[in-house]
């Protein structure tokens, strides 16, 4: 039986995965922040029979702390983490601070998956086939704003959201690079548009109008994703936007960019982060 967790679990991609490994048998940790979804989640899974083997952890992952104790909770309830998926986002319309002070999207988008990359990697070695999988709009054109990181001084939602997804994948360039163990198959994963309810309330009009026209409902969006965990690819860093594979060799997954964000981010959790 695998251990699956999955970040933003409740609703969405994330909850769609956890429903479907639930019914294949497999353990499943799901991390959320709301306790009445969390609450819905464990009554879903009683339904089909598999209470036993869904687990739920309340936790706000935009704070560095709140990783920290999800990071220890897996390690004193789990013997291992097979695949590490990763699904929580927030869109925020506005400026929000955390109350460590970071800009909430780069805190929740980038920074979280950051920390429970490292912070799990050696419970996931544990796994024969360990997976990390990142949901994100992986292959996005454009460049990193390396003077404002969280984009304090000049806020705007949408470009705040891509730059996430750039960071995303300079990150999980950097873990390929800095993993000497290589082990792990580090997938990164742009599922396109999906009507879910967190996408079909952010932008200005044009953007949910073409949400609402060619976004795929969450049954259909998740089949690619179980491809890919159970066939991985055979590289261990790839990225994928749907069924099309994209080159490592677009600007996107420069690797010295790679580093520069690593040694760039690092600093964000000093006292905490530990190097594995």
């Amino acid at each position: 039986m695998k251990t699956i967790m999955i970040t933003g679990g409740t609703s969405g991609l994330g909850k769609g995965l956890a429903m479907y490994y639930l019914k294949q048998g497999e353990q499943v940790i799901v991390i959320g922040h709301s306790l009445q979804k969390g609450e819905r989640f464990l009554e879903e899974a009683k339904g089909i029979e598999a209470s036993k083997k869904a687990h739920y952890f309340q936790a706000d992952l935009s704070l560095k702390s709140e990783n920290q104790r999800i990071i220890e909770a897996i390690k004193s309830q789990f013997e291992k983490v097979d695949a590490l998926i990763f699904c929580s986002t927030m869109h925020s319309k506005v400026y929000t601070e955390t109350s460590e002070g970071l800009e909430l999207t780069f805190a929740l988008d980038y920074l979280s998956r950051f920390q429970l990359n490292y912070g799990l990697k050696d419970w996931l070695e544990k796994s024969e086939n360990p997976m990390i999988l990142n949901v994100c709009g992986t292959g996005m054109r454009g460049a990193v704003n390396w003077k404002d990181l969280q984009h304090k001084k000049q806020f705007s939602p949408q470009k705040v959201m891509m730059h996430g997804s750039r960071l995303n994948d300079l990150s999980g360039v950097a873990f390929h690079q800095n993993d000497k163990v290589g082990k792990i198959n580090y997938i990164l994963y742009n599922p396109m548009a999906v009507r879910t309810p967190g996408m079909s309330e952010f932008g200005n009009s044009f953007f949910k109008f073409i949400f609402k026209l060619i976004g795929k409902p969450v049954e259909q969006a998740i089949l690619p994703i179980i491809s890919l965990l159970e066939n991985p690819p055979k590289s261990k860093l790839s990225a994928h936007r749907e069924n099309k594979l994209l080159k490592l060799s677009l600007p996107t997954y420069n690797e010295n960019n790679a580093q520069r964000l690593y040694q760039q981010t690092a600093p964000f959790l000093e006292g905490i982060y530990d190097e594995k």
